[in-house]
């Protein structure tokens, strides 16, 4: 009877440490399963879910996945996923992999991009999250990503408002991420904005000169050295520094404003009309006809700063205040 009582107790502490080693093992099986899921579901672009043999597609667990895309950026090999680089149609990107057209390298199946990798980083994230983080960046850093961001085809997003073009501006200087636009030379020259609007709003920062031009301009054909008030793919009015002179009849076609000031330009689409005017001022508008523009996407802000004493002179985009007489 007590051999037998022995014997049964031995059982149970088998079947107990058993159970407990089945416990433990199964304990670690659902973490690893968990973390894989993780992986897969929310780290796609992890170097970890990826074999040693990456070409085209790309071993994922033992089995081959084409959602991943390697690219190399100026000599940087990055991974991303294909859906987060065809989310803006119409890209570098869209392209690249729709059009059948590139190819990736044969040796290390990526694709190249001869851009600067040190900043690539924040247009892949703007790809992922919607946001271009420019803070922290010098001028001439902020300018460069714009130029990226124009060489792959992406706009830049409407959060960040209008911004002037880094490469249509001829000699003027930019800040204030593309906002701010200066005169840096004694020769005319004229910019052009990013994107197209009916309407923006320019604050005048400084002004060194007797007048500058505001108004629209075509893309097509546009020229920063060029363009003035008599181009045919131009629509601009002069803005004057209101020194205290007192007008029997204002200068046709010209508004009057001083430092400090926002002047509102907008397109009147139906009635093929051009309006400016001092932010206050509505009833000394200036109007001027302006034909249907013939670029696809409208027309483009754009401001003239003439010759001679033009020198430091800087307008900043701003957000269009309410409109009151």
């Amino acid at each position: 009877m007590q051999h037998a009582f022995i014997e049964t107790r031995s059982w149970a502490r088998a079947l107990w440490s058993f159970r407990r080693i089945f416990l433990f093992n199964f304990t670690l099986f659902c973490a690893a399963v968990g973390f894989a899921l993780n992986m897969v579901l929310l780290c796609p672009e992890s170097p970890i879910m990826y074999g040693p043999d990456m070409g085209k597609e790309h071993a994922i667990f033992g089995k081959q996945h084409a959602n991943v895309v390697t690219l190399n950026v100026g000599g940087r090999v990055i991974q991303t996923t294909r859906a987060t680089l065809l989310k803006h149609d119409g890209s570098y990107f869209d392209a690249m992999l729709t059009s059948g057209l590139w190819q990736p390298d044969a040796q290390g199946g990526a694709y190249f991009i001869d851009l600067d990798p040190g900043y690539f980083d924040r247009i892949l994230n703007y790809l992922r999250f919607g946001d271009l983080v420019l803070e922290g960046l010098a001028d001439s850093e902020t300018i460069l990503v714009i130029r990226m961001m124009q060489y792959l085809s992406l706009d830049p997003p409407s959060a960040l408002g209008l911004l002037w073009d880094p490469s249509l501006r001829g000699h003027l200087s930019l800040s204030n991420q593309c906002r701010t636009i200066t005169a840096a030379s004694f020769s005319q020259f004229a910019a052009l904005g990013i994107q197209s609007t009916r309407v923006f709003s320019l604050l005048i920062d400084e002004i060194h000169t007797p007048s500058f031009r505001v108004g629209f301009a075509n893309r097509d054909g546009f020229e920063s050295e060029t363009t003035s008030a008599e181009s045919t793919s131009a629509w601009l009015v002069g803005v004057q520094i209101n020194r205290g002179f007192q007008f029997e009849a204002p200068p046709k076609g010209v508004i009057f404003a001083n430092i400090g000031d926002i002047v509102i330009v907008r397109y009147n689409p139906q009635a093929q009309r051009l309006d400016v005017h001092k932010h206050g001022d509505i009833r000394h508008a200036v109007q001027m006809r302006m034909a249907l523009t013939a670029d696809e996407y409208g027309p483009y802000p754009c401001v003239v700063f003439m010759a001679a004493q033009a020198m430091k002179s800087q307008v900043t985009f701003v957000e269009t205040p309410p409109v009151y007489r």
